[in-house]
C-alpha cells in the first residue's frame, strides 16, 4: 500500500509541477536531439556520484565508532534511490527518514548514519554555495573585497576545524538524547536505540572532510555540464558550464526555501531569473519546466539502473551458491 501511495504521489506531484499538456511532454522528448539525452545519463551519473560519496561517508563515519558493517557500493545506492523519491512527499525528511529505516536494516549504526546524513548536507551546501558565488560573480553581484572575505571564512574553517567540529559533536549528543526523538528512532528502526553518553566519534578528520568537499564539487561539474547541455539543446542561444552549474546550483539551494516537495516553484522561479539573462524569458521559462521533467527522468533511469544490477548481482550469488 504504501509503494502504491508512493507512485501515486509522485504522479501526483509531476502532474503540478509540470505546466504542460502529456501530449506537449509526449512530442518535446519525440522531437528533443541528442543532447538532451547525452544530458540525462549526464545528470543520472551525477546522481551516482552523490550516492557513491554518501556510501563513502557513511563507512568512514561507522569505521570510526567501531561498527564492523560496511556497506558496499551496490546495497548504499539502492538504499539512497530506493529512498530519494520520499522527498516528493510534503516534509522535506521522508527521503532521510527512509533512508534511516533501509540502512538500519542493512546494519548501519545509527550514530554513522545520523554523522553522514549532518556531514553530507553540509558539503553539499558547501559545495553549491561555491558554484552560487562564481555566478554571483560572473553577474557581477559580489565585488572581490567580498569573495576575499568568504575565502578567509573558509581558511579559519580549515585552521580550526577540529574544535568546531568536536563543539557541534557535543550539541548533537544533547540533541540525540531528547526523549522525543528517541521514542520516534525505536518506532523508525524498530529497535532499541540509546543515545550516547558522550561524543560518538563520529568526526571526519580535516583531511576527509575536504577531500569529500572535492567530490561533491566534483559531482556538481558533472551536473553543470548535463544542465549546460540540456539548456543548449533548446536553441535559444549559449551558455557558459560554469554559469549553467552555477544557475542549477543556486537554485536548488533557494528551492530549500520551499515548503512544497522537490523546491516546487522557487527552483522554477529562480531558473527562470537566471536563465533569462542570457536566453530570455521564454526560453528560460521552457527550460525550467522540461529540467523539471528531466530531473525526475534521471532519477527513474537510476532506480531503474540500480535494480537491474542488484537483481543480476542476486542471481549470479544463487547460481554460485
Amino acid at each position: 500500500m504504501l509503494k502504491i501511495l508512493l507512485v501515486v504521489v509522485i504522479l501526483y506531484f509531476a502532474n503540478r509541477s509540470l505546466a504542460l499538456k502529456p501530449v506537449d511532454l509526449v512530442t518535446y522528448l519525440m522531437d528533443a536531439d541528442y543532447r538532451f539525452y547525452v544530458s540525462m545519463v549526464l545528470f543520472t551519473v551525477f546522481l551516482m556520484l552523490q550516492a557513491s560519496i554518501w556510501v563513502l561517508i557513511v563507512n568512514a563515519v561507522g569505521a570510526k565508532t567501531g561498527s564492523d558493517t560496511k556497506l558496499d557500493v551496490l546495497s548504499g545506492l539502492l538504499i539512497f534511490i530506493n529512498s530519494q523519491f520520499a522527498k516528493y512527499i510534503p516534509g522535506g525528511f521522508w527521503n532521510y527518514a527512509g533512508r534511516i529505516v533501509l540502512a538500519t536494516r542493512a546494519g548501519v549504526s545509527l550514530a554513522a548514519q545520523f554523522a553522514a546524513i549532518v556531514y553530507e548536507n553540509v558539503l553539499l551546501v558547501s559545495a553549491a554555495l561555491s558554484y552560487a558565488l562564481l555566478l554571483a560573480f560572473s553577474l557581477d553581484v559580489v565585488s572581490v573585497p567580498i569573495c576575499l572575505f568568504i575565502g578567509a571564512i573558509a581558511g579559519t574553517v580549515f585552521i580550526y576545524y577540529s574544535s568546531i567540529t568536536a563543539w557541534i559533536s557535543r550539541i548533537f549528543v544533547q540533541v540525540s538524547r531528547w526523549k522525543l526523538l528517541v521514542r520516534l528512532l525505536q518506532r523508525m528502526t524498530n529497535s532499541a536505540y540509546l543515545p550516547p553518553n558522550k561524543s560518538s566519534g563520529a568526526i571526519l578528520s580535516r583531511n576527509e572532510f575536504f577531500g569529500y568537499f572535492l567530490c561533491f564539487l566534483g559531482s556538481h561539474f558533472v551536473m553543470g555540464i548535463a544542465f549546460w547541455m540540456l539548456s543548449n539543446s533548446f536553441g535559444a542561444g549559449q551558455i557558459g558550464i560554469f554559469y549553467a552549474a552555477g544557475t542549477f546550483a543556486t537554485s536548488w539551494l533557494l528551492g530549500l526555501l520551499s515548503p512544497l516537495p522537490g523546491g516546487l516553484g522557487v527552483r522554477e522561479g529562480f531558473l527562470v531569473y537566471f536563465l533569462s539573462h542570457k536566453l530570455g524569458t521564454e526560453a528560460a521559462l521552457h527550460i525550467s519546466i522540461i529540467a523539471r521533467l528531466w530531473n525526475m527522468m534521471a532519477e527513474i533511469t537510476f532506480w531503474t539502473f540500480i535494480q537491474t544490477a542488484n537483481r543480476l548481482a542476486r542471481k549470479v550469488r544463487n547460481y554460485e551458491s
